[in-house]
This record gives C-alpha cells, sequence and structure tokens, in this order.
C-alpha cells in the first residue's frame, strides 16, 4: 500500500528532490513531467496515491504514466469546468429568450385576429371591408409563419448546442474522476462516494460497509513478469471487480488498492460478498497473453468496516485500513470484517 512523502515547505527543497525523481528514474524534464514529480514531493494526496507505489515498491516509473497523473491532476479540469458551465449557462439564456419570442408572436398573432373580429363586428360588413380584413388576417398569419419557421430553426440549433455543452461537461467531469489505468474511480470518486454515504446514514440512516482490497505479493508479480504484467493484472482485477460487484462504487486508491463501498449494513451480505471476491480470484489461475507462461492465482487480502453512527470519512477509513492489515499478518489471502455496531 502506498506511503505518502513528507510534505516540504522550502520550495527550494521540493524543487531540488523533484529534480532527483528525474534523474534516479530518467524521465525527461519536460514541464509536465517536473510538475507531477514537483507535486508528488509537495505531498498532493491523488498523485502520491497513483504513484508511490511505482516509486517505493516497484522503482519504476513511466514517462506515460507521468503524462496522464499530469493530465489528471495537474491540468486545471476546474476552469476548463467553468468556462463549459459559463457556455451552457449562456446558450441556456438564449434558448430562453427564443421561446419568449416565440410565445410573443402568438400573442401578437392573437390580437390582430382579435382586432379583426372587432372591426367585423362594429362596422357594417360589405364586401371591401370583409375582403381587407381577411387580407389583413391572411398577411397576419404569414408573418406569423415565418417567424415561428425561424424561430423553431434557432430553437433547434440551440438546443443542439445545449446538449452538446452538457455532455462535454458531463465528460470532463467524469474525467477528473477516473483512473487512467482501469477506469474505475480514483481518489476524488472514492471522497465523493464517502462523503456520499455519510449523507445517505445522516438523512436516510442508510448504512454502508467499506471494503478496501489489496493484492498480496504484487511486487514479485513485477519484478518477475515486469511492469507491463503488472499492469494488466491490475486492469483485470479491476474489471473483475466491476463484474463482481456491478452496483457498488468501486475506486483505486493507488497501486494493488481498491475501495468498494457496499450499499448495505448487513454484516452476512458483507461477508459473502467480501469471500467471493476473495475466492474468485484465488481460484482462477492466469497465464501470460502470447507465452502462455504460467501466472499463478491471484491472492488478495480484504478489510471492511461498518459505517457508524458517529463516523467521518477518516474514522470509517481508518478502520477498515487496520482491518485490512490484520488480513494481510494473518498470513494473506483472507478477510476481515467488523461485526459490531
Amino acid at each position: 500500500m502506498p506511503t505518502k512523502t513528507a510534505k516540504r515547505n522550502s520550495p527550494f527543497e521540493i524543487a531540488r528532490e523533484a529534480l532527483g525523481h528525474v534523474g534516479k528514474f530518467q524521465t525527461p524534464p519536460t514541464p509536465s513531467v517536473y510538475e507531477v514529480w514537483y507535486r508528488y514531493v509537495e505531498g498532493v494526496d491523488d498523485i502520491i496515491a497513483n504513484l508511490s507505489h511505482a516509486v517505493e515498491d516497484v522503482n519504476a516509473v513511466s514517462v506515460d504514466m507521468l503524462e496522464q497523473l499530469h493530465k489528471q491532476y495537474c491540468v486545471h479540469i476546474e476552469d476548463t469546468n467553468t468556462d463549459l458551465s459559463e457556455n451552457l449557462a449562456s446558450e441556456m439564456t438564449s434558448l430562453q429568450s427564443i421561446l419568449e419570442s416565440q410565445m410573443n408572436a402568438g400573442k401578437q398573432l392573437g390580437s390582430e385576429l382579435d382586432e379583426a373580429c372587432v372591426t367585423l363586428q362594429e362596422t357594417p360588413a360589405t364586401a371591401q371591408s370583409i375582403a381587407e380584413c381577411a387580407q389583413k388576417m391572411l398577411t397576419s398569419s404569414n408573418t406569423m409563419q415565418d417567424q415561428i419557421r425561424n424561430l423553431q430553426t434557432q430553437l433547434q440549433a440551440s438546443q443542439s448546442k445545449v446538449e452538446a455543452l452538457q455532455t462535454e461537461l458531463n465528460e470532463s467531469r467524469a474525467a477528473v474522476m477516473t483512473d487512467p489505468l482501469t477506469n474505475l474511480g480514483n481518489r476524488r470518486h472514492f471522497d465523493l462516494h464517502i462523503r456520499q454515504s455519510l449523507l445517505l446514514a445522516r438523512t436516510e440512516s442508510r448504512y454502508s460497509f467499506l471494503l478496501l482490497v489489496d493484492l498480496d505479493h504484487f511486487k514479485h508479480i513485477n519484478d518477475t513478469f515486469g511492469h507491463d504484467c503488472g499492469d494488466k493484472v491490475i486492469m483485470y482485477v479491476a474489471s473483475q471487480l466491476t463484474h463482481l460487484c456491478p452496483d457498488s462504487p468501486i475506486s483505486r486508491l493507488g497501486g494493488d488498492e481498491f475501495a468498494i463501498i457496499l450499499r448495505s449494513d448487513d454484516y452476512a451480505e458483507a461477508t459473502d460478498t467480501a469471500a467471493e471476491i476473495r475466492q474468485y480470484f484465488a481460484s482462477t489461475p492466469l497465464k501470460l497473453s502470447g507465452s502462455g507462461e504460467d501466472l499463478g492465482k491471484i491472492e488478495l487480502s480484504i478489510g471492511g468496516a461498518r459505517l457508524r453512527k458517529n463516523d467521518d470519512g477518516q474514522s470509517w477509513f481508518v478502520r477498515a485500513d487496520k482491518l485490512l492489515y490484520q488480513a494481510k499478518n494473518a498470513g494473506r489471502n483472507s478477510v476481515m470484517l467488523e461485526h459490531s455496531r
């Protein structure tokens, strides 16, 4: 499991150590690569969670990994979201204006028709007056139809733009919460669902179980079969966790550690789910694609804690983390869940 680097106060010390990482891992000192190393040394939690395993356990960091982390955590997604939100708000205002114009055009036609009816009722009807009134109504109707056609064209264009902006905004928000390797949620995604769980407990008395899942002997896989194989194992585990827990928020906390939030506080149900996850991987042998070399079975340890009334996100996570370590200390490939409420 990743450990945090010590946070430093001196920008000079941070910069010097960041350059040290550039040299140690032979990564090019481009602005994006250097910024990731700087943020890592500075102590940015999201970058530490995703990078510390490669730095401390695997002892190998790829440029692609650094570039992905830069896109995810260093590019100011919030600025992009702000711009998109402002554009969306502007387009919605334009859409409202078009609808109001169409309503006003309809009211105007109605007024002109009423005026024509009053004229016919109050003055002696002659062939000429009837013809003039009919011509006036026909002209008003044609004008109205032209206005409606123009407004409908504007309305369709504006609606299309609103839909495109909404899609872009949703994709941008999703990207900032997605782990680039596994497409699971990242640390921000995890924090969001922790807050949602606390809210559900407080407002609806709906409590959850937090399962922390950590691969056993993952360093051995990287050392024996290479880092590319290690990444594939992480992706495989992520895909199977999604299959085994389709209705639960799943996040990669960094390295080979995952978090699953079960929307249930039933101990038996949580135990069955955790046992099924452990058993599935322990009973499924893997082979390397291409060579067919036997990779063995993936063993993992799971610790789980039930959310309590007096919990905050930190206390809930700490209890689950302690149980995960108990599962590790019990010989690994095991499950430890708390029973008490």
